[in-house]
């Protein structure tokens, strides 16, 4: 199609194909004033919905909506219509890589310190104009996120989803194994918010980080498996030296419950804001997104611009803010040298502390210790580490059991099938694997015939098949057995009840094991 002639466009070059249809750089063929874009990229679509007559009445009229998104993170719309059958759209043409192939070239997540901050704030600034519009993007991934070579950043293709009206289990347009990024809600019917594309930002961050996205299937039934029900990898296990405050951001995102992630781009702008203070303390050097009186992304330095003849009581301001900057600037450089030059703490002297703080039920003091794990990771690298790293999974999975508890009672299922489903969910995420399925066994022969329950069922056989290509779980079985002689010495000391109560538990653990109720029945 180069050379055609599309409404006001020129096709000139074609930038790539995916599964909606293609994009063409193309020349402005009538320039009605020096304002006029030279040049657009203009989309044209031929995904089989596209071709509905109806669909493509429609179709101008609902592209005006995206004339509203004027944001310099936002490629800007420019008009769209019907060439020949196949329906078009027209906007921005942006001169740069986009996400998924600087990711590809890198062959690895990117550099936190130099793209993180970058990505995460000039796409969340696109989000918030977006949302105060009432505009939703639906689709937010790598490819969309196009970064230019001056470090600034344009979102590409919002609301298109929308416009198209794709089924979500039609989703990713990428070939099957490639991975998507939509929120459970997209799958489960419930209505799609801001923080739907909230939940892909963080699918899209975990992406930048690790150089692999959250989730990746072979079937749509898998995708939407996988977002609706399992937690993905913790970032940090996949980053050397990751700061637990991304790690934490970029998870809570990815939360199941809508509830659970950020209220609005504008709350994680500040939250941002906050974790990139946090680390410049600790002395990390944080590239931010170029600005007009930045344009390196790096902080502006002080400093008071005089006009040519002040009179004396310009004069007088100027010197007064003059002492107040240098005050300033002394303050900081006497902050960090101390943090610099500061005797750091003997590794036993930290290790104290963050036991106290451990054993608090505050989650700030949490935070305090993964901290203090932090300082002994990066001054005392050699000491104790396999300590270091248990002690840093369990205080991952104290925040997480405090969140769930959280939650607790919140929960509420639609049906009985629901209920059923999420409790085999629950039995395989602690390695009861036989128990789980017995549980979606039963679910799907109790409601294999009920159309209102097929979308349980489905994900209850889906869930069986997985269960047979995983490696069993196998238990220590000299645990019971260890157990019940406890409570053998503990009856014989006389300490009846401190036996029984063994015993009880044991047979509750172990109900499923004929042998082991054998072995507590002949110990009472």
């Amino acid at each position: 199609m180069i050379g055609t002639r599309i409404g006001n466009w020129i096709l000139t070059a074609e930038l790539g194909t995916g599964g909606l249809g293609t994009v063409y750089r193309a020349s402005n063929a009538e320039p009605k004033s020096e304002s006029d874009p030279a040049e657009a990229a203009v989309k044209v679509l031929s995904h089989p919905i596209c071709a509905d007559p109806a669909f493509q009445a429609r179709f101008p009229a609902e592209m005006l909506a995206l004339r509203r998104l004027t944001h310099p993170n936002i490629a800007r719309y420019y008009d769209s219509g019907v060439h020949a059958g196949l329906p078009y759209y027209a906007a921005e043409f942006v001169d740069g890589t986009d996400v998924a192939k600087r990711l590809a070239q890198a062959g690895a997540g990117l550099p936190w310190p130099e793209f993180f901050f970058r990505i995460a704030i000039q796409a969340a600034r696109a989000l918030k104009h977006a949302h105060h519009r009432s505009i939703l993007h639906r689709e937010l991934k790598p490819a969309n996120l196009i970064v230019l070579a001056d470090g600034s950043l344009k979102v590409t293709d919002f609301g298109i989803a929308k416009i198209l009206n794709r089924a979500p289990l039609t989703l990713p347009a990428e070939p099957m194994g490639t991975t998507g990024y939509l929120a459970p809600e997209f799958f489960t019917g419930k209505p799609l918010t801001r923080r739907s594309d909230l939940y892909a930002l963080g699918g899209v961050l975990y992406t930048v980080l690790t150089g692999r996205a959250p989730f990746t299937a072979g079937t749509a039934a898998e995708l939407m498996h996988k977002h609706c029900y399992t937690l993905p990898d913790r970032p940090a296990n996949f980053v050397p030296k990751l700061p637990h405050e991304l790690d934490d951001f970029v998870c809570a995102l990815l939360a199941k419950d809508p509830a659970r992630r950020p209220a609005s781009a504008a709350a994680l702008l500040d939250e941002l804001d906050q974790i990139r203070g946090k680390l410049e303390r600790k002395g990390a050097r944080i590239l931010l997104p170029p600005s007009a009186e930045d344009p390196t992304g790096l902080h502006a330095p002080l400093g008071v611009a005089a006009p040519d003849a002040p009179d004396p009581a310009e004069r007088r301001a100027t010197r007064r803010q003059a002492l107040v900057f240098g005050t300033l600037f002394l303050a900081v450089v006497g902050a960090i040298l101390f943090a610099f030059f500061r005797p750091r703490p003997a590794p036993e002297a930290l290790w104290t502390a963050l036991q106290t703080k451990l054993a608090s039920d505050e989650p700030d003091d949490w935070d305090a210790a993964r901290d203090d794990l932090d300082d002994l990771a990066r001054w005392h690298p050699d000491w104790r580490p396999d300590d270091v790293r248990e002690t840093r999974q369990y205080l991952l999975e104290r925040k997480e059991l405090a969140r769930s508890f959280t939650l607790f009672g919140k929960t509420k299922y639609a049906s009985e099938a629901e209920r059923l489903y999420h409790r085999g969910l629950k039995l395989v995420q602690v390695g009861d694997a036989s128990e789980a399925r017995r549980t979606w066994e039963s679910l799907a022969t109790i409601f294999g015939n009920s159309e209102a329950d097929r979308r349980w069922v489905d994900l209850a056989r889906h869930g069986l098949e997985e269960l047979g290509n995983q490696t069993p779980f196998r238990p220590n079985s000299n645990v019971p057995t260890e157990a019940i002689a406890r409570a053998r010495k503990l009856r014989e000391s006389g300490h009846k009840a401190d036996a029984d109560a063994m015993l009880n538990a044991v047979e509750e653990l172990y109900r499923d094991r004929p042998d082991v109720i054998d072995a507590v029945r002949a110990a009472r």
